[in-house]
């Protein structure tokens, strides 16, 4: 061969190898283009929760703070002025609600357990308006007991078997002829983690591997499943069970994944796969970041991927593995310890205070390099006994950990708290079993964004619901009018939009209250009015599977229970007082052109007679026997179209005006320019008050909506009894607290240490202080501290 053709084929072999990188870059190139423009389009928010307690028996007041984020970041965020919080049964019945005013990402609330409820396990759950939109599986959930003495706890619904086995290949699939990894976890009846041994067995019994379960009834499993063959599981729990469970259904051709050595500095993730094939890629992310993506070149059925660990972000990973057409193929988590920590330091001055004492703990805030950290904090000190213990499930371990994974998370704090070889393992063993794909990359590729059905509500509550003509068909450009009748003026107008639905966004719309929801009566009586229930009604599956109450805490039960009655009733009257939210009053329309307070003029026995007597801005005329109400400004009338309202009411016949008694009325603004208000443009406004802000007696239009609607939460005050004087501590009146103290603006970003006081009560035992929070800058930390009232 000549030169010429040698050179001539190194020169096509060159130009096929420079094709095929380029081609391997820009399989990458767009999967990082893809994920970036997602993530960039999709903008989610994170909730946590700190209550006071797990365990609460009805009567008593259940205290929780929201921490808002961005999801991604995990700092505080702002976009949302308002939380959803609600408690639901196994049933996923609602049984509390409230929302809640955010500052800043932070707010904080109450709940009164009523005692109605029924013995059992609880969901707590949070959201904002904006997280609605991906779905209940992204909301805060968390488990709590409610125990209702007056109630004998509920029958068990019994089951084939107490312990119950699940199995989840790394990776995703279960695949035939390549090696796979399996990680299983089995739970009791109460949805906790139990141990078992057991065996894999073919279609003919053989032994192909044992299994065991290492730690909160998680463990992994290796073996090769043969094509044409099936497979279970034969154990036996410690508690007595035989288990007997199917496993998946392999799959003839696709991708195993093993990440090799997960506590190892230097990673390596192996893929198996029987599919002919050239390249697969590996693509890491953490949050809204890409950490690697690199090419593998398939072998034999085989490739490994290097990582090094110091390269990937903390907390939680996904590994996604693509095929050479850039698809997902596998995929699995890997945790890194966060480094970053937000230290919190407490200490009470004492370790053990007799009843009535003053409690004094001293905290402060610094970051991993001992500079002061300003954050957001709360605080619950509380009595700790068979009952209620500590609380696992801490801020911490939420943002890092569990709040990536699906279910719940048995003892979350050992993961976080260890650094052992088991607890690597237990920890791998975790993400196996309860790690899940977030982001489903095939939306991604294809660009198909979730649909975003609710407006983050950015300044206040918003009141949303449909306008429907009498076919059910929708009403569309209409006007539709809502009112929230008080002393403070709130009224709303806006207009449906092409499928009928209207939006209002209220302001400072706290506490219980009636909403009037009407359109114009005079030119429509036919349309429907619905408002949409504020709150989610889609729900995520409940994972407890049942409550049992056993015999031997009936007695603290009986105990908590008497403390908790004694407790209502001598501070009934301290359990029940608010803070006053600081609501704005302003009216919309600004300033008046003219007020007019009735009680400084004659009071004369008819509207008309007041209005024609010594409002001069109105004049009054009768056509058909129907008023008619004319504003008149300085240079000319206006046309016939003012707006009345009575008590933020609209009213569309001044003769219902007319009809309302005089004396019961006391105040009317007027104002007598042109005035915009949403879509509707206005002659003028003439807004009568009456003395209780209950329209004065006059009645609302049987066309009109008219529902019980309860607004952002007042905010409780926590009562804590001081103990200063002898007289004080020598009182007579009990004080059988068992929750010391609770704040939820411990820091509130503005200082860096601090003193806080409270006193104990007359009940002994051993105490704990939990303190969680959040930098500004995105780092969660929690504290605990001890101490102990004796006689």
């Amino acid at each position: 061969m000549n030169m010429k053709k040698i050179y001539a084929r190194l020169f096509v072999l060159s130009f096929l190898l420079i094709g095929q990188i380029n081609l391997n870059a820009q399989v990458l190139s767009q999967l990082e283009k893809a994920f970036s423009q997602y993530q960039n389009e999709t903008f989610r928010e994170k909730i946590y929760v700190q209550t006071d307690r797990d365990f609460y028996l009805a009567g008593e007041l259940l205290w929780f703070k929201i921490y808002n984020v961005d999801a991604n970041t995990q700092k505080p965020v702002g976009l949302s002025k308002l939380a959803y919080v609600e408690v639901l049964d196994l049933n996923n019945n609602p049984v509390l609600q409230a929302k809640i005013s955010l500052t800043d990402g932070s707010g904080s609330g109450s709940f009164y357990i009523p005692v109605s409820l029924t013995n059992g396990h609880y969901k707590l759950r949070a959201y904002t308006k904006w997280m609605q939109n991906l779905g209940p599986e992204g909301f805060y959930e968390k488990q709590l007991i409610f125990v209702n003495p007056l109630n004998s706890p509920a029958a068990q619904k019994l089951t084939t078997s107490n312990t119950d086995i699940q199995f989840f290949p790394e990776g995703g699939n279960l695949i035939n002829d390549i090696h796979n990894n399996i990680g299983f976890k089995v739970t009791g009846v109460d949805g906790k983690g139990i141990a078992l041994q057991g065996v894999i067995l073919n279609q003919k019994n053989d032994t192909i591997t044992r299994f065991q379960t290492l730690k909160y009834g998680m463990g992994k499993l290796s073996f090769k499943p043969l094509a044409n063959q099936t497979y279970k599981a034969i154990a036996r729990s410690t508690n007595g069970d035989i288990v007997i469970k199917d496993l998946p259904t392999a799959q003839q051709k696709g991708y195993a994944i093993d990440l090799a050595n997960p506590d190892a500095e230097v990673l390596q993730l192996n893929v198996n796969s029987n599919v002919i094939t050239e390249k697969v890629y590996l693509v890491v992310h953490n949050g809204t970041k890409i950490t690697v993506a690199i090419m593998g070149s398939i072998v034999d059925g085989k490739t490994s991927f290097q990582l090094d660990r110091s390269k990937l972000n903390d907390g939680v990973s996904h590994f996604t593995v693509f095929d050479n057409d850039g698809q997902p193929v596998a995929e699995r988590l890997f945790f890194k310890k966060p480094v970053n920590q937000l230290n919190i330091t407490a200490k009470t001055t004492a370790q053990q205070y007799t009843g009535r004492k003053k409690v004094t703990v001293n905290w402060s805030l610094a970051n991993q390099l001992n500079k002061e950290e300003y954050a957001d904090l709360s605080i619950a000190v509380y009595r700790i006994d068979s009952l209620q213990s500590l609380n696992q499930r801490d801020i911490v371990s939420y943002f890092w950990l569990t709040s990536s994974l699906k279910g719940n998370v048995e003892m979350p704090d050992y993961y976080l708290a260890n650094d052992t070889k088991e607890s690597r393992l237990a920890l791998n063993n975790l993400l196996l079993t309860q790690g899940w794909r977030k982001l489903v990359w095939n939306d991604i590729l294809d660009k198909n964004k979730p649909k975003m059905q609710f407006l983050p509500e950015v300044n206040g509550h918003l009141v949303s619901g449909k306008l429907t003509q009498a076919d059910g068909s929708a009403k569309v450009n209409s006007h539709v009018y809502v009112s929230i009748p008080s002393k403070r003026l709130q009224f709303y107008s806006t207009l449906t939009d092409s499928l009928g639905n209207f939006i209002v966004n209220t302001k400072d719309l706290f506490g219980p209250n009636d909403i009037v929801t009407q359109i114009n009566y005079k030119i429509d009586t036919t349309s429907k009015i619905t408002i949409h229930n504020p709150f989610e009604e889609r729900y995520s599956s409940f994972d407890s599977r049942g409550f049992e109450l056993n015999s031997s805490l009936l007695n603290a039960v009986k105990k908590n229970s008497l403390a908790m009655q004694i407790q209502n009733v001598y501070a009934n009257d301290k359990l029940k007082q608010f803070y006053y939210p600081g609501i704005d009053s302003a009216k919309f329309y600004g300033n008046p052109a003219k007020t007019y307070i009735l009680d400084d003029f004659t009071r004369f026995a008819t509207m008309e007679e007041v209005i024609r007597e010594y409002v001069k801005e109105v004049f009054v005329s009768k056509r058909r026997n129907d008023f008619v109400l004319k504003v008149i400004d300085r240079y000319d009338g206006l046309n016939e179209n003012p707006l009345i309202l009575l008590d933020g009411v609209p009213y569309f016949d001044a003769n219902q005006l007319m009809a309302v008694n005089p004396n019961n009325v006391k105040s009317l603004d007027v104002i007598t320019d042109d005035y915009y208000y949403g879509a509707a443009l206005y002659d003028g406004i003439l807004s009568f008050s009456s003395f209780k802000g209950d329209y004065a007696g006059a009645e609302i239009n049987p066309h009109a909506v008219v529902l019980d609607y309860e607004g952002m939460q007042l905010q409780r005050e926590f009562y804590s009894p001081v103990y200063q004087t002898e007289a004080q501590m020598s009182s007579r009146i009990p004080d059988f607290r068992n929750l010391l103290f609770w704040s939820p603006n411990l820091s509130a970003n503005k200082e860096t240490k601090g003193e806080l006081d409270f006193y104990t009560s007359d009940v002994t035992g051993k105490y704990i202080g939990v303190i969680e929070g959040l930098s500004k800058t995105g780092t969660p930390g929690s504290k605990y501290f001890y101490f102990e009232v004796k006689k």
